[in-house]
């Protein structure tokens, strides 16, 4: 297994679903969580989730930043940021104060974005870090 780099919040993943196993309820955390398998149900907090390429979420996201490179089939309402990579797709609505867009990504939905000053700045750090942390996992 690869040593992660420090997320957004300088902490390391907390937690991870690999491909091939499938989870349903509800999960709430802190720090860093990644998914990679199947995921059923409602994802509460105040931190980041990276939903990775192999990942199918189904339910409704509410955290801090969200990190799509899988699929989603619900809505995503994020606090600071919301990146979905080229390999995602987002069925629903996305509710954000900021969205990074990567070519080749797919949302069939709504989309509101609300920016404040606060965001602007997360948004160059955001997807530096996102990108080379992904790289590493």
């Amino acid at each position: 297994m690869k040593k992660t780099e420090p997320s957004y919040n300088d902490r390391e993943i907390r937690a991870f679903l690999e491909e091939g196993c499938e989870f349903d309820g509800k999960l709430n955390f802190t720090g860093v969580v990644r998914l990679n398998g199947l995921f059923r149900g409602d994802i509460d907090s105040e931190d980041t989730l990276i939903i990775g390429e192999t990942a199918v979420v189904e339910g409704t996201i509410r955290v801090g930043i969200a990190i799509v490179g899988g699929r989603v089939l619900g809505d995503i309402l994020t606090k600071h940021c919301t990146e979905i990579l080229a390999t995602g797709r987002i069925e629903g609505s996305v509710t954000s104060p900021a969205m990074i867009s990567h070519e080749g990504a797919q949302i069939l939905g709504q989309m509101n974005i609300q920016r404040d000053s606060s965001t602007l700045k997360l948004l160059s750090t955001a997807s530096a870090n996102s990108t080379r942390q992904l790289a590493n996992v």
